[in-house]
């Protein structure tokens, strides 16, 4: 079978291919000569050239040095890099990634999956990976624990999270206790509060959606959609509905107390 070509390369990693050719050829080296003088091989110069493998930073780093640059191909790798995540996020939930880091506060309802941001990487992988190459899986789950810096910052936002108990349950066996030991830890985090709505809870909201608060600028919601067609809403009736609605849902959760309970027992049934 022929390699498979990169159908659809960004500007940026064109651009970055084009200065390779051009510089190499430039200088009058054939690619054996090339990878000798980078400590490569010839023909993963020849994958990169022909769009069959993508430029890695160690090549970029290297090229660099090589043809005394300054760091001009790491500026094309690192614009091709963000043009690819954007292009792997779906449209409807990119400006919420986008408004993600700059939030003092978010709420966060999910009636039917962990969210993105408390996700350990087995679990993001196993969600994500439905019907895809194994190389775009591994960029998304890359772009999702990514966006779970925020939470490691040394001034995160306050997270309010509610999941249903369902949720929770349905886990896989095989990453149940390594998901659930990351929610106990979770409820450790002092700015995360995480509960659990139980099984008999009356809360019959079909769709998760989350709420931004911003220090200097509007709160905003998210409504999860069908194949991940989601909306974001600025309009502050609609904001304020959704916030409404949080509280609403909340009064039927369990306490911290009783959700990091559940959750262990969950855990130890593995």
């Amino acid at each position: 079978m022929a390699p498979s070509r990169d159908t659809n390369p960004s500007a940026y990693q064109e651009m970055f291919v084009n200065e390779l050719r051009a510089r190499r050829e430039a200088a009058g080296l054939s690619r054996n000569k090339l990878a000798a003088a980078l400590g490569c091989t010839p023909q993963w110069i020849a994958k990169v050239e022909s769009f069959e493998k993508p430029p890695s930073e160690g090549l970029a780093d290297d090229l660099d040095t090589y043809f005394q640059l300054g760091g001009t191909f790491r500026r094309m790798l690192e614009k091709h890099l963000e043009a690819r995540r954007n292009g792997l996020i779906p449209n409807g939930f990119r400006p919420l990634a986008e408004a993600e880091p700059e939030a003092s506060r978010i709420s966060i309802y999910e009636p039917l999956l962990l969210t993105g941001l408390l996700q350990t990487e087995e679990y993001a992988r196993f969600v994500l990976g439905a019907g895809l190459r194994a190389d775009k899986v591994d960029e998304l789950v890359a772009i999702r624990m990514e966006r779970q810096a925020i939470l490691r910052r040394p001034d995160p936002p306050w997270m309010f999270v509610l999941i249903r108990e369902a949720v929770i349950r349905d886990l896989r066996r095989e990453y149940r206790a390594e998901q659930c030991k990351r929610l106990l830890d979770v409820l450790e985090h002092p700015k995360i509060a995480l509960q659990v709505i139980p099984a008999d809870a009356a809360v019959f909201q079909p769709c998760g959606f989350q709420l931004l608060g911003f220090k200097q600028a509007p709160d905003v919601g998210y409504v999860d959609g069908v194949g991940q067609h989601g909306q974001v809403l600025t309009n502050p009736h609609d904001v304020q509905e959704l916030a409404i609605l949080f509280n609403v849902i909340r009064t039927a959760a369990l306490s911290g107390a009783e959700s990091e309970n559940l959750i262990r027992t969950i855990m130890e049934s593995t």
